[in-house]
């Protein structure tokens, strides 16, 4: 029954896990609510046929996702804050701001706001940091996540992601850095506690430090880059630079922290993972989408640094029924069902009166023929008898033909229409009502579709419509609910045959 597979659908939605994502040029990082992370290797040609064979393997079909943007993927910026500009619209207001920064056009840029800490603005006015990102780019990720199967709820930002892993290396909340190296640049942020201050990008890329011929520059170029960043977090925010920096490298053979040491004055450590929960080191290039997934872990108040790039301007747009218009087609359907019950209820009764004729002639010739036969066998076979009830014989049975033809087109009608309309419109409940039908007599088949103005109407209806004897047996086999963006009403589809379309 349809009550049955709904009932299977709610029970797995229960249980599906979060699910955090980064593409990289490499291949596709990805991380678990539960605390799961890999690594898929694939070129960006294969995103799309390598995520849909993750998402089937690991059950993440339907799944809230948040994707987390690298840092090569958008662009920050410190503004100060304007003044009388609501929370929901700043973004939008200050991108144009950004026109003589940004290497392309505002009106191709997402865009979302984060506070900067006050206590490091040092007397330059509330400061906002803004995020900017390509909305080509974006769309391209949002519709690989759709084509995939996935429900994507949040677009964050690679240094807001490692900024989870601050609270845990630093309980004091006195400030601690973090640098993540990795294949073509690295990333430093400074934080204290769950408040970003500082985040950097380090162009040094991983094959400079192997290559022992360029190795010597790159881990001073590095270093140097890492002394400044602290030198700007303690000159121009007014904050006490950390005493350790915490290193992540995939290439954990090279001694990169001892290296670096001996050029920048605070320490220079490889991240301890056992305040994680961790007894091996996590593969480096799932720590921004493992990070990402250590705020549901977490929980606790809500952080005052959060982004979300997946506005408007990225969702799918849906058009909004108006209540007066959805009032009307409720009232235009449940009169087409009445007049469409009335026209196969006069064509049931009119096709009645001629079978009830048609049986009389029959009765009439089945007595004729029985007279016939009654005297040919009480006298001598006469040839023109024989040919008289041969004629008779071929017009009874020519019309008992045309009486089984009538009698299935009947059988066919009622059981196609008449029936299952009369159902469709005695069993929808109050707040319920359908805008399309379809019916086919000839294989059963039935879609229906329609607005409710709550989403647990929709099981009621389709388990009244299972005890209708013109629904017995049927099972709703496609199924679709969509919320409008208001909240007020609910759209679904449901229809009998396997693995069609609903009607729309």
């Amino acid at each position: 029954m349809a009550l049955s597979f709904l009932t299977k659908i709610l029970r797995r939605s229960a249980k599906r896990q979060h699910v955090y994502l980064e593409t990289r040029p490499d291949g596709i990082a990805w991380a678990e609510s539960g605390g799961g992370a890999g690594f898929s290797d694939c070129s960006p040609a294969r995103r799309e046929e390598v995520l849909s064979a993750l998402s089937s393997e690991r059950g993440w079909a339907g799944a809230d996702t948040t994707l987390v943007l690298p840092l090569d993927q958008y662009q920050v910026f410190q503004l100060e804050r304007p003044e009388g500009i609501d929370e929901s619209e700043l973004g939008d207001a200050l991108k144009w701001k950004l026109k003589d920064f940004l290497d392309f056009n505002p009106s191709d840029a997402v865009s979302d706001v984060f506070p900067f800490p006050e206590d490091a603005s040092r007397g330059r006015g509330k400061l906002v940091n803004v995020v900017a990102a390509r909305k080509s780019l974006a769309g391209e990720l949002v519709s690989l996540l759709e084509n995939c199967g996935l429900t994507l709820v949040a677009i964050d930002i690679a240094e807001l992601a490692l900024r989870n892993l601050i609270p845990r290396i630093d309980p004091a909340r006195r400030g601690a850095a973090l640098v993540h190296m990795r294949e073509r640049f690295g990333q430093m942020i400074v934080c204290k506690g769950e408040t970003l201050y500082l985040s950097r990008r380090l162009d040094v890329t991983s094959d400079d430090l192997r290559d022992a011929s360029s190795q010597e520059n790159a881990v001073q170029s590095l270093a140097l880059e890492m002394q400044r960043s602290l030198d700007y977090y303690e000159s121009q925010l007014g904050q006490v630079p950390p005493a350790v920096i915490r290193l992540v490298a995939r290439d954990s053979v090279m001694p990169l922290s001892s290296m670096l040491a001996s050029y920048v004055a605070a320490n220079v450590e490889t991240l301890d993972w056992t305040p994680f929960g961790l007894d091996e080191p996590l593969d480096s290039r799932c720590l921004v989408a493992w990070s990402a997934s250590l705020a549901m872990v977490d929980g606790g108040a809500e952080k005052t640094q959060q982004v979300n790039l997946y506005t408007d301007e990225l969702r799918p747009r849906k058009e909004k029924l108006q209540a007066g218009v959805a009032l009307s087609l409720v009232v235009l359907a449940l009169a087409g069902i009445a007049v469409a019950a009335g026209v196969v209820r006069y064509q049931e009764s009119r096709l009645q009166a001629e079978v009830g004729a048609l049986q009389q002639q029959n009765e009439r010739l089945e007595n004729s023929v029985a007279q016939l036969r009654r005297d040919v066998e009480a006298r001598q076979p006469d040839p023109e008898v024989e040919a008289a009830l041969d004629r008779v014989t071929d017009t009874l049975a020519r019309r008992q033909q045309l009486l089984d033809r009538v009698e299935k087109l009947i059988a066919t009608e009622t059981a196609g229409f008449s029936a299952p309309m009369s159902a469709l419109a005695r069993q929808v409940p109050g707040g319920l009502w359908l805008t399309h039908i379809r019916l086919d007599a000839r294989s059963g088949e039935v879609g229906l579709a329609g607005s409710a103005q709550s989403g647990r109407l929709v099981p009621v209806y389709l388990e009244k419509l299972g005890e209708e004897p013109a629904f017995a047996g049927k099972t709703f086999g496609s199924f679709r609910l969509d919320r409008e963006e208001d909240g007020r009403w609910i759209d679904f589809s449901v229809a009998t045959e396997a693995g069609g379309e609903s009607v729309r």
